[in-house]
């Protein structure tokens, strides 16, 4: 099984703070484990009361099954997250909780059975 493992550059951290409304600290990771069968070619994150996406988490990888993805700086808020698989089908998971301490999250195939990918 491969190890992706990516750490924002301090602007993205910058970024995804600038999401959160407290103002709460930043000094937490966020580590996304794909056990689902689907490759992952983006995702983002959104405040659950914003009405656009954040930047793509994943720049120009793929997030394949089995992988990780490890991001520094998410601020503790709810978001909605946005996921699109390698071939363009597009899933939104709303209000996930991410006010989490050094956690992860892992997405499989039933979390995403309501999308139908």
């Amino acid at each position: 099984m491969k190890r992706l493992a990516m750490i924002l550059s301090l602007a993205a951290a910058s970024a995804l703070g600038a999401c959160a409304d407290d103002g709460s600290d930043l000094d937490s990771t966020l580590t996304i484990e794909n056990e689902s069968s689907y490759a992952f070619a983006e995702i983002n994150l959104s405040p659950e009361d914003s009405t656009s996406w954040g930047s793509d988490l994943l720049g120009a990888d793929i997030l394949a099954p089995g992988e990780v993805l490890e991001l520094s700086g998410v601020a503790c808020d709810v978001y909605d997250i946005r996921i699109v698989d390698d071939e363009g089908d597009e899933c939104v998971l709303a209000s996930v909780d991410l006010c989490l301490d050094n956690a992860v999250w892992t997405i499989d195939d039933s979390e995403l059975a309501a999308c139908q990918f």
